[in-house]
């Protein structure tokens, strides 16, 4: 049975290929975005508060689009205040959308995300139908020697039996026949009764036919030697040939271990010059390799893929993880530049209340009711003052550019951050949240994101033991092949005769008789599993760490708040009583100075603690791991824990 491959092969090949070099730098990257969004797509719903559209797309449009520029001058600020004007204001909630679409940092871990989802693309890939072509095509010119006869040669050539085709006497004549009907066959003489008579006549006369011939053709040979009729020329021949081959295949690695491959083999050779022969062939050759021992079983070969399954579900954890540590330091960010604003609000205050008592006690030295010292002190603290305040300026101002570099912002981008938000937490206090220690740490260890990673990791260092004590096996190989030529002749590439197929079977043998880097890889592997159990134990330890040390953050932060809120009502009725004394002019400079200056740190520490308790309290949630983020960068706030306002 003979069997037609496909008489459209070679042009079904030519345009997979022309197909595979048409495929443009887009498609190839269209490709490569659709399997990573579709990984993430499947394994995010493993991982709480993710993103649902996760892309790496940069956002075109200006962060700062469609905000109105509210921005006034402040006194407080100076010469500073001038910059702000018109600048757009920006809420904690422009600026943490912002920072999800724009941040540099932000972008980097969603690149990670990504990364890490492609490697896994080609992990796949491995467990997929791999198809391979080739082929090549050669042009080639050689040259050859050929001896070739004159004229009178070849014409000698002509008698029948006499000469052979180099131009010498043929052995056929030369050689005794043991009959006369096979000497006259030789000679080209038909053997009928006429030639037989003659031959024995001649014989009877002159002795044998045998030697008759033999005399006649030694004459004749040596009278073509002497003439050159008989000694051929050498020439050079130019030889032009076309070869090619071409070759499909596919392979298949099965996740037990087994490999499928199937070939199909075509050469081709075509003579340009002299005789155009065209030769081609064909063959179809498939195997199968199955270990038996050492790499056997899907636990073992698939280790790699089961890995870089898992290594993309530890990079959403950490991903998301990192999603909450980036809405808190944002939050914190925005705080604490409103909080340098506000200080720089306090210091000038303080400043112009120093202004005041300046010349107020200038008055009253030059009605000689104080003394210089006095004045010289008043005025020595409102140099200080102003040093503070101008210090101040320049501490927000750092603060403000530094934070727009978190968001993603230019320096040179003209926004300033909504006073609104401070006195929202001056009016709305403290919401502190009412759990115990204890509870709050159960809660960690249930929740924290990267406390199962390294969960994970113990159990991916105990599975490696198993695929390196499988390396420690000898090597034991079923092999299956079979061979499909194409049927012999001229333009049959295309034809395989499967009557006359070939296959096999058996197996490789290799006892492994040195083991050492085998050897090395299942101590080591033994070594990272011991030393994973450590590391989950101090990553537990860790998380109570962080968990308690953020509680008492939060409890110290509340016990501040209330400490400062009571500090400032103190500080503004000794102010109140130290103005009152100076404008009867029985206050002293000291008390003056002193009294203003702890109002002005009452001030900048009551916001401190307002600041510092909101900022725990996000820490908090985020160390227990339960501050869920939105697509938007916001977070929820946490209802389940019962919180006392203050």
């Amino acid at each position: 049975m003979q069997y037609n491959h496909s008489k459209y092969h070679a042009t079904a090949l030519a345009l997979a290929i022309c197909l595979g070099l048409g495929c443009s730098t887009t498609h190839y990257r269209e490709k490569a975005d659709s399997e990573v969004y579709s990984i993430i797509e499947q394994k995010s719903p493993a991982v709480a508060g993710l993103p649902k559209n996760f892309t790496i797309e940069q956002d075109p449009t200006d962060p700062l689009e469609g905000l109105e520029a509210g921005g006034e001058s402040a006194d407080f600020l100076g010469e500073a205040a001038q910059t702000e004007v018109g600048a757009q204001v920006l809420s904690l909630e422009d600026c943490l959308r912002i920072a999800v679409t724009h941040s540099r940092t932000y972008q980097t871990q969603k690149e990670l995300l990504y990364l890490q989802a492609l490697g896994l693309t080609l992990d796949r890939h491995q467990f997929t139908p791999i198809f391979a072509a080739s082929g090549s095509a050669q042009y080639n010119r050689s040259t050859s020697d050929i001896l070739k006869l004159n004229e009178l040669g070849r014409v000698t050539t002509q008698i029948p039996g006499l000469v052979d085709q180099s131009g010498v006497i043929s052995s056929q004549i030369l050689g005794l026949a043991p009959d006369t009907s096979t000497l006259l066959q030789r000679l080209g003489v038909p053997a009928n009764a006429e030639s037989i008579a003659a031959l024995a006549a001649v014989g009877a006369l002159a002795g044998t036919p045998s030697q008759i011939l033999n005399d006649y053709a030694n004459v004749v040979e040596e009278a073509f030697t002497v003439a050159g009729v008989n000694q051929p020329r050498n020439e050079i021949r130019n030889e032009r040939d076309v070869t090619g081959d071409a070759n499909v295949g596919v392979s298949l690695l099965l996740k037990g271990g087994a490999r499928i491959a199937i070939g199909l083999t075509s050469n081709f050779l075509r003579f340009i010059t002299g005789d155009p022969t065209v030769q081609s062939s064909s063959a179809l050759v498939a195997s199968i390799t199955q270990p038996l021992l050492r790499g056997r079983g899907r636990d073992v070969n698939a280790e790699f893929l089961t890995q870089a399954e898992r290594d993309v579900l530890y990079q959403l954890r950490s991903f998301q993880r990192f999603r909450q540590e980036f809405a808190v330091q944002v939050a914190t960010g925005y705080y604490s530049v409103l909080q340098a604003r506000d200080a720089v609000n306090n210091n000038y205050q303080g400043y112009l209340a120093f202004q005041r008592s300046a010349e107020r006690e200038q008055a009253l030295a030059d009605e000689g009711r104080t003394t210089q010292t006095e004045l010289g002190r008043i005025q020595q603290s409102l140099l200080n003052a102003e040093n503070s305040w101008v210090d101040a300026v320049r501490n927000y101002k750092q603060a403000l550019d530094q934070y727009k570099i978190l968001l993603g912002l230019s320096t040179d981008a003209s926004v300033i951050l909504d006073d609104a938000e401070l006195r929202l937490l001056e009016e709305r206090g403290l919401l502190h949240p009412e759990i115990a220690s204890d509870d709050a740490v159960a809660v960690a260890l249930a929740a924290r994101l990267d406390l199962y990673n390294t969960r994970d990791s113990k159990d991916d260092s105990q599975r490696k033991i198993k695929v390196a004590a499988n390396a420690l096996k000898p090597d034991l190989d079923l092999v299956i092949a079979a061979n499909v030529d194409s049927v012999p002749g001229e333009n049959t590439f295309d034809e395989l005769d499967f009557q006359r197929a070939r296959w096999s079977a058996g197996f490789d043998v290799d006892l492994g008789l040195d083991r050492k880097a085998e050897r090395n890889s299942y101590r080591t592997a033994l070594i990272t599993f011991d030393r994973s159990i450590r590391e989950l134990s101090l990553a537990e330890d860790n998380v109570k760490l962080d968990v308690r040390e953020s509680w008492r953050n939060l409890d110290q932060a509340q016990r501040n708040y209330d400490n400062r809120k009571l500090a400032l009502e103190l500080a503004a009725r000794r102010v109140e009583e130290q103005t009152l004394r100076a404008e009867i002019g029985i206050a002293l400079a000291l008390d003056q100075i002193d009294a203003q200056n702890d109002l002005i740190s009452a001030q900048n520490e009551l916001t401190d603690a307002i600041v510092r308790h909101t900022i725990s309290r996000l820490e908090f949630w985020r160390d227990m791991g339960i501050l869920y983020i939105k697509e938007d960068g916001q977070w929820e706030e946490v209802n389940d824990v019962a919180t006392s306002p203050q």
